[in-house]
């Protein structure tokens, strides 16, 4: 668990997301983004906040019964 706060998304960081994503954006678009990539990035980090117990959360179930 990270206890470091994340530093602000850079221009260069976001320019990375992006492409990664496969996003080409306008400037308008490009810069409404950088915000709510960095709030996204902030609600991950208040996961770090949750107690899980010993055993993690599943992801997935099969609920076949053998």
């Amino acid at each position: 668990m990270a206890t470091t706060p994340r530093s602000p998304l850079g221009d260069e960081a976001l320019d990375q997301l992006l492409a990664h994503a496969r996003l080409d954006l306008g400037p308008e678009r490009r810069t409404a983004a950088g915000p709510v990539v960095t709030m996204v990035l902030g609600l991950y980090d208040s996961l770090d906040g949750i107690a899980v117990g010993e055993t993690p959360p599943a992801a997935a179930f099969d609920a076949r019964w053998e």
